[in-house]
């Protein structure tokens, strides 16, 4: 697991991503896709200031698959998988803005998840 921010989360907070990982891993296994290669949290959408946050207003966790070109998201409630026009390292700028809006995603996030899919 890759965070977005260095912060070290209380066992709760950690259960609670491990919660979005399996539920991340049943929409994969639902498909029948490939597991992602890639997994970024933020945990600072799992528990602020020694606060537990059930749930968060946009994705809190994202994870990719290169082979299928699919991003998966969950804000801790619900989780999606999106399928990316073309490699997501590979989009314009302008289209990753456009894919970052349809599918109400931080650009932050996203941007550090392509650093990511970058260095595996």
């Amino acid at each position: 697991m890759n965070y977005f921010r260095e912060t070290k989360l209380s066992p709760k907070a950690a259960e609670l991503v491990q919660f979005d990982v399996d539920s991340i891993k049943q929409v994969v296994a639902a498909e029948r896709l490939t597991m992602p290669d890639v997994w970024l949290a933020d945990p600072d959408e799992y528990e602020r200031n020694g606060r537990i946050r059930r749930d968060s207003e946009s994705p809190r966790l994202l994870a990719y698959s290169k082979k299928t070109r699919t991003l998966y998201g969950t804000d801790g409630c619900n989780s999606c998988a999106r399928r990316v026009p073309a490699e997501l390292t590979a989009l314009e700028e302008d289209d990753l803005i456009a894919f970052a809006r349809d599918n109400e995603l931080r650009m932050d996030l996203l941007k550090r998840l392509i650093a990511l899919i970058g260095l595996s």
